[in-house]
């Protein structure tokens, strides 16, 4: 047997005070209650007492905690051999872990992405030796070069800014300490990628150059951040100087690209989406190791902690199932009897999952929407994104929206791009159902977090083509929508001059026919009664000629209304007949912006 964390054995011997002070505190209680009652009458006033299942009781849980520290020794025994390709390389990753790796100029911040771009590169290596140093103001080997990449991924989890005491940048020391790392008698190619914003504040790191030539060390260093810098972001706000002011960090280039070029390696600033390791393993350390290749069998050993684990978890359920005084025999034969009936009446967390996933695979979306509404506080991440997919297919978008949100919490990278993609389709289908021209404001704020959703998503898996395609159709609807916004004010401002105009000529026309009616009272007074008179006789004769004068005038009402209307005599019912055929057609084509939700998530492992 060995064992792959041997520190973590020492722990053990903290169980030996452990188990004197649960000892002391048993006696203690003996104490107390010898005080209250003599001995002799205990067994009259407390005929269900039992010392003896205290003790065991105690035991129980002092063996599985002990159990637990076995098993993070993590005992391995049996191997099985495995071809390795051993390519002769040594690799040193510098990590700059200064806080000015906390701006978020690069989402989520520079540190993290610089996290994910390293986990990256280890899966692209087969055979070769990598280690880590950590630095700020000041440097430390955080894992010696090795081929255990289980190991160095569980050193590069444990980084985060501020793990350096002292806060700076020394270039100059993190260099330093890399050549120190490697193995002076190993004949292999030795390569530093150096990470960092390139802030130096101490030292002079272009004085390593000529020792780095003299041991063939070539360094290949990565710009983390952009030229336009950020504020950085710390746990209560922006970390500001000694005057007060919000320190903002830049992307300083000189340094790393002098250093990288003078010893043989290149430089490479990063980018959402590419962060630049990739094209330095293709192009500057692959060429390396082409005539270096060779293969051989390595031993590798298996891993045995789950067995302590489940034999930890086994000894706190019989620990829990004994209780501190006796039972009868009879309740606790009853007990016994009724135990399988209890544990069949309430399906466990993991079964209601498994059972909202089978309806969902039918096509039955409301059954699973019962199972898995259970199943989300007991499974945030993986209950919340499965919610979300059957409050999708229920077309209840702005709950699927919310189950997606709760379910970004998870720290599985893989889901949380799913989760990232599916909040997108959630928030783009809810502009569907946004009929009303006055909520056009709402579309537009919708789509351009569904944009923002796909970027991100694909900021976490580049090959997705399905966010990248909805990323497209989102800014394109984006565009569409802020036009018919436009064009909507543009209609406003059209009608408002038009109703503007029609009661500025129907004022006209009321003081024109008042003045005109005036001006005929004023005749008919002035006129003699004889021209009164032939006045009166006019009038009848008119009158008999008026049937006649009024089918002249239907006449040419009916030839002017069979002529068009043009856009100016358009009504304000007709303008908001025809925005809303408009409405209408903006619908259907974002209906058609439907996307394909992601395939709901099993719950396969111990969570």
């Amino acid at each position: 047997m060995k064992w792959g964390a041997q520190d973590m054995l020492w722990w053990l011997l903290a169980l030996l005070p452990l188990m004197g002070l649960t000892g002391l505190m048993i006696r203690h209680r003996e104490n107390l209650l010898a005080k209250m009652a003599d001995r002799t009458v205990w067994q009259a006033l407390m005929p269900n007492r039992s010392v003896k299942r205290r003790r065991t009781k105690n035991l129980l849980r002092t063996a599985a905690i002990a159990l637990v520290l076995l098993a993070l020794a993590r005992p391995q025994w049996g191997f099985h051999w495995e071809e390795v390709k051993q390519r002769g390389l040594n690799i040193i990753v510098a990590l700059d872990t200064s806080k000015s790796m906390l701006a978020q100029d690069i989402k989520p911040n520079r540190l993290q992405q610089a996290k994910w771009g390293i986990q990256d590169l280890v899966k692209q290596l087969k055979g070769d030796r990598i280690g880590m140093v950590a630095f700020a103001g000041g440097s430390f080997l955080q894992c010696p070069v090795t081929i255990d990449y289980a190991a160095f991924m569980m050193m590069l989890d444990d980084v985060y800014a501020g793990i350096i005491p002292r806060g700076g940048t020394d270039i100059h020391q993190a260099l330093k300490t890399s050549m120190e790392s490697f193995d002076t008698e190993s004949a292999a190619d030795k390569v530093i990628i150096l990470i960092s914003d390139g802030e130096g504040h101490t030292g002079d790191p272009l004085q390593l150059v000529p020792k780095l030539k003299e041991q063939g060390i070539r360094v290949f260093a990565i710009g983390v951040g952009t030229l336009e810098g950020e504020l950085i972001q710390g746990k209560e706000g922006f970390i500001k100087d000694s005057k007060g002011d919000a320190v903002m960090s830049h992307l300083t280039e000189g340094v790393l690209e002098q250093i990288a070029s003078q010893t043989g390696g290149f430089y490479v600033r990063s980018a959402s989406g590419d962060f630049g390791l990739e094209r330095v393993y293709k192009q500057g350390i692959a060429p390396l190791q082409r005539d270096e290749q060779e293969s051989r069998m390595a031993k590798i050993y298996q891993e045995r902690f789950p067995w302590f684990i489940g034999a930890a978890l086994l000894l706190l359920l019989i620990e829990v199932g004994i209780r501190p005084v006796r039972t009868p025999r009879k309740a606790a034969l009853l007990l016994v009897l009724l135990l399988p009936f209890s544990a069949r009446a309430e399906q466990s967390p993991r079964e209601l999952m498994k059972q909202g996933l089978k309806h969902y695979e039918k096509g039955s979306y409301s059954n699973a929407l019962q199972a898995l509404e259970k199943t989300a506080a007991d499974f945030p991440d993986i209950g919340n994104y499965n919610l979300g997919n059957t409050l999708y297919r229920l077309k209840n978008f702005q709950g699927s929206e919310e189950a997606f949100k709760q379910a970004l919490r998870t720290t599985d990278l893989d889901l949380q791009a799913k989760t990232y993609y599916n909040r997108g389709n959630a928030l783009l289908a809810q502009t569907t159902q946004l009929a009303d021209p006055q909520q056009i404001d709402q579309a537009i704020e919708m789509t351009r977090n569904a944009a923002d959703m796909y970027e991100k998503a694909i900021q976490m898996d580049a090959v997705d083509m399905d966010a990248k395609r909805n990323y497209e159709k989102a800014l394109k609807l984006l565009e569409k929508l802020e036009e018919q916004k436009k064009q909507q004010q543009e209609q406003q401002e059209q009608e408002q001059q038009k109703q503007d105009q029609d009661k500025e000529q129907e004022k006209k026309e009321n003081k024109q026919d008042q003045q005109q009616d005036q001006k005929q009272d004023d005749q008919q007074q002035n006129k003699p009664d004889d021209q009164q008179q032939d006045q009166q006789e006019q009038d009848q004769d008119q009158q008999q000629q008026q049937p006649e004068d009024l089918n002249d005038e239907q006449k040419q009402d009916n030839q002017s209304s069979a002529q068009p209307q043009t856009a100016e005599q358009m009504t304000p019912e007709e303008a908001q007949q025809l925005m809303d055929a408009m409405k209408q057609e903006e619908q259907n084509k974002r209906a058609e912006l439907h996307p394909v939700l992601g395939a709901p998530v099993k719950v396969d492992k111990d969570w």
